[in-house]
């Protein structure tokens, strides 16, 4: 595997297809949020709505895995040593 240097990582949260699909996904989670908060999971029974609410916990926090993704969290994840200087970076 080829782990991205520092300026790759930042190019790619830059460039425009990564803008637009991370622009999605903050839109995905915040929809599902609002239809939480909007009660939109509790007019279930009592097992419904606890499997309903933690398979949507569950994909809220794989967005925010997604979306909140550092440059140190990829290395982390993918067991690669950074530099003192790439961890600055960060």
């Amino acid at each position: 595997m080829i782990f991205p240097s520092s300026s790759e990582f930042s190019e790619w949260l830059q460039h425009p297809v990564t803008k637009s699909v991370m622009q999605m996904l903050h839109a995905e989670r915040e929809a599902m949020r609002q239809a939480w908060e909007g009660g939109s999971y509790s007019d279930y029974t009592k097992d419904a709505v606890v499997l309903t609410n933690v398979a949507n916990l569950g994909i809220c926090r794989g967005l925010a895995l997604v979306t909140d993704l550092t440059y140190a969290q990829l290395a982390t994840k993918l067991d690669v040593e950074l530099t003192k200087e790439e961890t600055k970076n960060d």
